[in-house]
């Protein structure tokens, strides 16, 4: 009996644990159902009501705002090295000067402590770097050649401790290792900082027989080198450093120290110069970023100007200066040829070549013969400039051609058979071909030149045309009397004015049109404000009935034309 007790206890325990498990089971299954069911409840509550068409509107994403400025890093690591080392440079120099007052620091002992001082800087320098502090290592750097050379300076100006070619040798090394330290670190200040001390060497050696050799050597052989190295590594500012700042010893050596013998050596120096950029500009068949056709056009404007002043101001020089010119011109147009010829830019080249005609022409020519040569030669700088679209030759024609036209306009006609008249010929015909090739090339529509400089070439010439006929009638009637001159002056303008419209008619063109008739305006405003007052009663009446009936007859033919 108890066995069968215990049997009967034990299946209903085991039927209530069946039940407690069927109620867990239940209890887990509908938890995971509502946990399923809740995203999607949520989703579909999260959704927006869709707007109607005419109400959304265009989602426009926030620009992002810029970054702050970091002004700890650009006071504490820029700046904050830049003004402290000067600051440290000032306690160590009062510091030095009280040592020395007081007998402590002898000659020699202030020397190597500033050599010492420039292996420290460049010592610290080179630890900065490689920490990643490029401003503060650049910095220490820089300082450490500036205290070297410094210190070299005391060493021979001051002290008289080495002697002239002792140091200027320890110049040369000190430059040049300053110059591989740039070149390591591809820094451009550090270059150009060593530009200027390396300038300055000559002036810091004490000759008592300076040897102009030596200098004018040292400041071209420099200067190339200085200005190939940052040609090679890309520093801009270091090339035109170098290329720039040679011409100021040079000029300080001419004004302090000046001979006749010393001028082919100074014009040497900077001709080589000239010719380094010369053959970088055709070896190279693209312009880089440093700006060499720049450089060469400006190298070149420093010849003429170094080449005038040594031979262009004395008589019995000026050949030389006419046949450098001469010289220049021809090698810079068979150039611009030959470049063409390769299809590569010329158009630094030709602009040279215009301006060193330009110089030539207005050096050997009169005043009264220049402008005519000028003008001629603008029309076709500017007319080379539009053909190949090169806005440096357009801009060198223009000014070439403005200027011989102030040439011709200040030098008014007073003979028939005289240079002015030629000149002022040139001008108009040169005004016209200028017209008519703006009208009619090609190469002018390719390159967009708005029509309104065709309609200025064109009231230009019918300006000028009518000023060279009035000077060429008072110059034919300049024996006779004022009525006269008057009469026959007004009476040409009226015939002039005639047949512009009578050309505008038979070409069909109605701004030729206009223009005589503004023209019969202007006689007329002639006559009453000019001729009337200085007239008698019977010129005075000629030219009224003349202008009259001219004034009808063309009203008349216009009324036939129509």
């Amino acid at each position: 009996m108890d066995l069968e007790l215990r049997v009967a206890a034990l299946e209903k325990k085991v039927k209530e644990l069946e039940l407690l498990l069927d109620h867990a089971l239940d209890r887990k299954a509908t938890s995971e159902s509502l946990h399923s069911a809740m995203p999607a409840l949520l989703d579909e509550h999260s959704q927006p009501t869709p707007r109607p068409a005419f109400q959304q509107e265009t989602f426009i994403p926030a620009a992002e705002p810029a970054p702050p400025r970091d002004w700890e890093h650009l006071i504490a690591r820029v700046w904050l090295p830049r003004i402290f080392v000067i600051v440290f440079l000032l306690g160590v120099l009062w510091g030095f000067t009280a040592a020395v007052s007081a007998g402590f620091i002898t000659e020699p002992v202030r020397c190597l402590l500033g050599v010492a001082a420039a292996g420290l800087m460049y010592w610290q320098g080179e630890a900065q770097l490689k920490r990643k502090r490029a401003a503060l290592g650049q910095v220490l750097l820089g300082g450490a050649s500036g205290v070297l050379i410094l210190s070299l300076f005391a060493a021979h100006m001051l002290f008289e401790l080495i002697p002239s070619w002792l140091a200027f040798v320890l110049y040369i090394l000190s430059i040049a290792a300053s110059v591989f330290t740039a070149i390591r670190h591809h820094s451009q200040a550090l270059m150009m900082i060593t530009l200027l001390a390396g300038y300055l060497v000559p002036f810091m050696v004490d000759s008592s027989h300076p040897n102009m050799w030596v200098f004018a050597g040292y400041e071209g052989l420099f200067s190339i080198a200085m200005m190939l190295l940052s040609l090679r590594y890309a520093f801009r500012g270091a090339y035109f450093t170098a290329f720039g700042v040679l011409h100021l010893p040079l000029i300080i050596s001419t004004l302090l120290s000046h001979t006749a013998s010393d001028r082919p050596l100074l014009l040497t120096v900077v001709i080589l110069q000239h010719l380094l950029l010369f053959s970088t500009a055709l070896l190279r068949s693209e312009d880089s970023r440093i700006g060499q056709r720049i450089a060469l056009f400006l190298s070149f404007g420093l010849v003429a100007a170094w080449t005038y002043g040594l031979y262009g101001t004395t008589g019995s020089d000026k050949l030389l200066y006419e046949w450098m010119l001469a010289l220049w011109s021809l090698v810079y147009i068979g150039t611009s040829y030959w470049l063409y010829r390769q299809k590569r830019a010329f158009s630094v080249q030709i602009s040279i070549a215009t301006f060193s005609i330009f110089l030539w022409l207005i050096f050997v020519l009169h005043a009264d013969q220049a402008g005519s040569a000028l003008l001629v030669e603008g029309g076709i700088a500017l007319c080379l400039g539009v053909r190949f679209q090169s806005r440096l030759q357009q801009i060198s024609g223009a000014l070439t051609y403005f200027i011989g036209m102030l040439f011709v306009l200040f030098h008014p006609i007073h003979d028939i058979g005289s240079h002015e008249t030629f000149a002022w010929f040139v001008l108009v015909a040169t005004i016209g071909g200028l017209y008519a090739f703006f009208r009619s090339s090609a190469s002018v529509r390719e390159s967009h030149v708005p029509a309104r400089i065709s309609l200025l070439l064109l009231w230009m010439g019918f300006i000028l045309l009518l000023v060279f006929v009035s000077q060429l009638t008072n110059a034919l009637t300049k024996g006779l009397g004022d009525d006269y001159q008057h009469l026959i002056l007004s009476g040409v303008w009226a015939i002039y004015a005639v047949l512009l419209i009578v050309a505008g008619l038979f070409v069909r063109k109605a701004k030729a049109n206009l223009i005589g008739i503004l023209f019969l305006f202007v006689t007329l405003l002639k006559i009453i404000f000019i001729d009337l007052p200085d007239v008698s009663t019977a010129i005075r009446a000629i030219l009224f009935i003349g202008l009259g009936a001219i004034g009808v007859g063309i009203s008349r033919l216009f009324y036939k034309r129509k």
